[in-house]
């Protein structure tokens, strides 16, 4: 039977589905599985607690069936009432998982402080947002721009994946927090705007300097819980995710696109169950093997017996035992031969053959007869008996040969290995290595990444160590199904006290199956002489036994031997009678591990193939909207393929063309923009497609791999194609970059409807600023430090002030500039600015059409040579040393009044308006 999950349906809808279909593979074991397994879909599997749950679940619908079952016997029902009462199915509640709303988030506002590169102490960075406008955030290098991200990731994954994976000694970890706050607390606030129109909810994410994260929300709202709804993959986008998309192995790529197609809950689901139906990982945890061993012992044992049983009977009744006779009937006939000895009768009225007192019937006989002959001609006729039954146990020479041969074989399997603490770091790295987050190409231990698979290193030695396992494991087999539980008692009647005590430590590294070749040699060798004395003790034993049954009465030793064969019978029979138990009782947990088995693979087969097939099903969606997407982006004859192995979880891509060719290797003819226009494609495609909750995308980098043209078509497709306002229900877009002409874009339609633009200023070690409405707060902070003395600290706030002031100034006036300024982003771009403007005033005093006053002219020339002078200068040449609080107070006040030789009165008291431009008022 196999299921279709619903590709419109959600998770607990699909999971209700699943939940019927495990019902109709074992009612008792769907109880509870789904609950036990989603507690562990997260990659941190106990396999042990839900395999274990299993099997009590069973064990409890055998009891209550047996519960059933009595109770139906006590009221006298009929036996064909209690059959059906017996075999009752339990009903159980079906299934349910806890639905998530449907409703939509967007980012209305960002409030950051002491994370990564902002300080901002008492002052956070306040970034806002227009839930209905592509936004840009623009900032130097090295200003803040990433730490945004950063703190965004944090806030919704808890934690920051590119420093974690830094090596340990880099102590990625100590970096999440500004190393400049002096409070030691990072803080992150989301203000997130539901689509339904509800109020708006703050969420509060804290991290102190111990690692202690803390969640609050406004609203009664659980704000860990929404934050883990906020995080899908595509939510937060930066340029080394497209690369990683493209280079990544088909699996690492398949699990992550998972999350694209909102299926990240599906695959870890699936992880889990594959991991449960692990054969080898199964049978090693119900040691299935031993069960089978014991079985098959306990089934050896029975053969061995009642061939026993079989010969002492034909001594006995004086016929064979044919195998149709029922026990019972065998035990009367035996009965009823030593009863009709005449001495014996009494012992036998009455008594069943099992209870029969053979060493009563002995010393009767001894009585009757009379003699210490006699007596000893009993004794010796135990005693043989006794050794004759020795020397049927212990292990046969074939069983020697088999232990032998697997302690060679796991003494081989041991030499590969390095010990046990290598086997727990190869344990833990696999854990960490098969989690859908972990590349498989980078070590856990030693970050490294080479591009080879570190996970398929890892299950080459794992597998070495597996071997040693399944060595031990056969080797406990083979002792368990061999005789050498015997050996012990053997060793005790027949070895000198020495020799018993050196056997012991073999006999319990044989019970583990942990024997060496040399232990196998030394353990065969106590077993060959203890086969030696019992040949010898058995030889005499015999020749005193005939010799004194020569000059006894030939009734005494007929009847003697009757009770030794019936002793032996009696032993016989108890000794099957605990070997069909035993036998019964493995089969029993053989029966239940089959049974748990045999749900495990059919839930896992049944889960795999229906995800499969969702997500292929969602891939073939996603596929026609990312080469839509890609053309649009990239304007060229190619076109990328997607493709999904059934059955698997891999994703492979390809180009289907590529202009004349067809169905082409995209890694190897790519180029970097090209591949990152894939990336992006597939990206925008899968969340247009399956954006689930968060109606919101941060995207960090995405465009700097492209050049202008391909730039302006991607935010071309974003902005018309793909995000909010133009598509009603598309995500809000918010992009990260420090690109010049990605800037410069916004600006020039920041006040445009659907457009958003804010530009960062700053330092990591005293704050981050938006430059637009915050240039009082830029210039009132440098004024602090300046009036502090902290010349240094206030030299970039006032390159930041300058360049505002200047770019204002030109923007106001309509001053035209270099080309070269709108790709500029260094220390000279201050200087390139003011030379702008001197220029532009030359150019217009020559023509004869400056506007501006004498008086403004000198000003500006006094304010310029000031700000030169005193700072430019330095700075362009990188001699910030050189700088003072005073010479620095000068050029603040200098670049403060600047504007004014831009402005002019109107009408007398009138407030000042900017010039048109440097020719008309």
């Amino acid at each position: 039977m196999t299921i279709k999950f619903k590709d419109t349906g959600t998770f607990a809808e699909n999971l209700a589905l699943f939940d019927e279909h495990l019902r109709s593979l074992d009612q008792d074991l769907a109880y509870d599985f789904l609950v036990d397994v989603q507690a562990h879909a997260d990659g941190r599997l106990d396999r042990e607690a839900v395999l274990d749950h299993l099997m009590t679940a069973i064990k409890t619908a055998e009891a209550a069936k047996e519960a059933k079952a009595e109770q139906a016997a006590a009221a006298g029902a009929e036996s064909g009432a209690s059959e059906a009462g017996a075999n009752e199915v339990s009903q159980t509640p079906p299934f349910t998982a806890p639905t998530k709303a449907t409703v939509g988030w967007l980012l209305e506002q960002l409030d950051i402080e002491g994370f990564r590169g902002i300080n901002n102490e008492n002052a956070p960075l306040i970034l806002k947002f227009k839930t209905s406008a592509v936004s840009s955030i623009s900032a130097p290098n090295g200003v803040g721009k990433s730490s945004i991200f950063d703190a965004l990731t944090y806030a919704l994954r808890k934690s920051i994946p590119k420093l974690d994976d830094l090596h340990a000694a880099e102590k990625g970890r100590d970096y999440y927090l500004n190393r400049f706050h002096s409070g030691g607390v990072g803080t992150v606030i989301l203000k997130v705007k539901p689509t339904d129109g509800s109020a708006s909810i703050a969420i509060t994410v804290k991290l102190d300097a111990t690692g202690k994260r803390t969640v609050s929300a406004t609203n009664g709202v659980d704000g860990e819980a929404l934050l883990e709804e906020l995080y899908r993959e595509f939510v937060l986008l930066d340029g080394q995710t497209f690369q990683r998309f493209i280079s990544e192995t088909s699996l690492n790529r398949g699990r992550n696109f998972a999350g694209l197609l909102g299926l990240a809950q599906y695959a870890a689901m699936r992880r889990t169950l594959d991991m449960l139906s692990n054969t080898r990982a199964f049978n090693n945890h119900f040691d299935r093997t031993a069960v089978d061993a014991r079985k098959k012992a306990a089934s050896r044992s029975i053969a061995d017996v009642s061939a026993r049983i079989g010969a002492d009977y034909e001594i006995l009744i004086k016929e064979p035992l044919e195998p149709a006779t029922e026990r019972s009937d065998a035990q009367a006939r035996c009965h009823s031969a030593l009863s009709g000895i005449q001495v014996l009768a009494k012992h036998c009225d009455g008594q069943t053959f099992a209870q029969v007192d053979l060493d009563a019937c002995l010393s009767t006989i001894i009585e009757e007869e009379g003699g210490e002959t006699k007596k000893r001609h009993g004794e010796l006729t135990q005693t043989i008996s006794n050794l004759e039954e020795a020397e049927k146990k212990g292990a046969s020479e074939a069983e020697v040969e088999e232990l032998a041969a697997i302690a060679a074989r796991r003494d081989a399997a041991v030499a590969l290995t390095a010990g046990d603490l290598l086997n727990e770091v190869y344990r833990a790295s696999e854990k960490v290595l098969v989690q859908a987050a972990w590349p498989s190409s980078r070590c856990p231990t030693c970050d490294r990444d080479d591009g080879s698979s570190v996970l398929d290193l890892v299950h080459a030695k794992i597998a070495e160590y597996e071997k040693v396992d399944e060595e031990t494991t056969a080797g406990v087999a083979a002792w368990t199904a061999g005789s050498w539980a015997e050996v012990s008692a053997l060793g005790k009647a027949h070895l000198p006290v020495a020799d018993v005590e050196a056997l012991k430590p073999l006999l319990a590294r044989g019970a583990k199956g942990e024997l060496t070749a040399a232990d196998a040699t030394t353990l065969a060798t106590h077993l060959a002489t203890i086969r030696t004395q019992i040949a010898t003790s058995l030889a005499e034993a015999r020749t005193a036994r005939d010799t004194l049954a020569g000059t006894l009465p030939p009734s005494m030793a007929a009847a003697t031997n009757a009770i030794n064969v019936s002793r032996r019978l009696q032993t016989h029979w108890s000794d099957v009678a605990n070997h069909e138990e035993a036998h019964a009782r493995e089969s029993a947990i053989e029966d239940r591990i089959a049974r748990i088995k045999t749900f495990v693979d059919g839930a896992n087969t049944a889960f795999a193939g229906a995800e499969s097939a969702m997500a292929n099903e969602r891939l073939q969606k996603v596929l026609p909207v990312c080469r839509n997407l890609f053309k649009a982006i990239m304007g060229q004859s190619v076109v990328p393929g997607l493709a999904k192995r059934t059955g698997t979880e891999e994703i492979a891509i390809s180009l289907t063309e590529f202009w004349s060719l067809k169905d082409v290797s995209a890694q190897a003819l790519l180029s970097e923009s090209f591949r990152n226009g894939f990336a992006v494609s597939v990206y925008l495609a899968a969340a247009s497609l399956y954006g689930g909750a968060p109606k919101f995308m941060i995207l960090d980098d995405v465009t700097s791999s492209l050049d202008a043209g391909h730039q302006l078509n991607l935010i071309d497709v974003i902005r018309l194609q793909f995000a909010r306002p133009e598509v009603a229900d598309g995500p809000q877009i918010i992009i990260l970059s420090h690109d010049t002409m990605l800037e410069k874009l916004f600006n020039t339609n920041g006040n445009s409807a659907g457009w958003q633009h804010q530009r960062l200023e700053g330092t990591p070690q005293l704050a981050v600023l938006p430059q637009t409405g915050a240039i009082n707060k830029v210039r009132d902070g440098t004024k602090d430090l300046l009036n502090q003395g902290r010349a240094t600290d206030a030299a970039p706030f006032i390159r930041q002030y300058l360049e505002y002031q200047l770019s204002f100034i030109i923007s106001k006036c309509r001053i035209p500039v270099p080309i070269d300024i709108a790709y500029s982003d260094e220390q000279k771009m201050v200087g390139k600015l003011l030379k702008a403007v001197q220029d532009a005033v030359a150019l217009h005093k020559k023509a004869g059409d400056l506007v501006l006053e004498p008086a403004q002219e000198t000003a500006l020339d006094q304010r310029v040579t000031s700000i030169t002078s005193n700072f430019v200068s330095h700075w362009a040449t990188g001699s910030s040393g050189a700088y003072s609080a005073a010479a620095l107070q000068t050029v603040l006040a200098a670049i403060e009044t600047l504007e004014d030789s831009f402005q002019y009165e109107p009408t007398p008291g009138a407030a000042k308006v900017w010039y048109f431009s440097l020719s008309k008022r």
